[in-house]
């Protein structure tokens, strides 16, 4: 059992990297490129596509390393798998707290009337900030996870 929940959480967490590392290194760069309006039509988009689809993936890769500590053989793998799920609840307070909040602003806009003060409440610069702070924990969550399946393939 602890093999098959292993394999799943490094799938999970690979994803879940993956997915915000993308949006690192291409979709923040993009956005923060283009116009007011056509970001925020651009984020439209996109965010109903993305969205559900993180959250899960997170909450089963912290489902999968929650049963895992309990498997865990030995008392070092027991430490690294609680270390990743301090972690995954990190990824989760950024993103309910600051990324979610800032998307939900978004989303409310109307591309074509924005907000006089917009230069002031445009949200990419904080959520592109915030967005690498998840991101570096969600590759790290990764690497420890495939270091975690280690003690069952041994």
């Amino acid at each position: 059992m602890g093999v098959l929940l292993s394999q799943i959480s490094i799938v999970l967490s690979g994803l879940v990297a993956g997915m915000l590392l993308w949006s690192v290194i291409g979709g923040v760069p993009w956005m923060r490129q283009l116009q007011a309006s056509e970001y925020v039509r651009l984020h439209q988009y996109w965010s109903p596509r993305f969205d559900p689809l993180a959250p899960i993936m997170i909450v089963g890769v912290l489902a999968c390393d929650v049963a895992l500590v309990f498997l865990a053989p030995t008392r070092d793998s027991r430490f690294l798998l609680s270390f990743l799920i301090v972690a995954l609840l990190a990824i989760i307070v950024i993103s309910a707290t600051r990324n979610a909040r800032l998307k939900r602003t978004v989303m409310t806009l109307d591309p074509d009337d924005l907000p006089q003060d917009w230069p002031e409440r445009d949200p990419r610069p904080a959520f592109g900030r915030w967005n690498l702070t998840r991101t570096v924990i969600a590759v790290l969550v990764f690497l420890g996870n495939v270091e975690a399946m280690a003690v069952y393939t041994v």
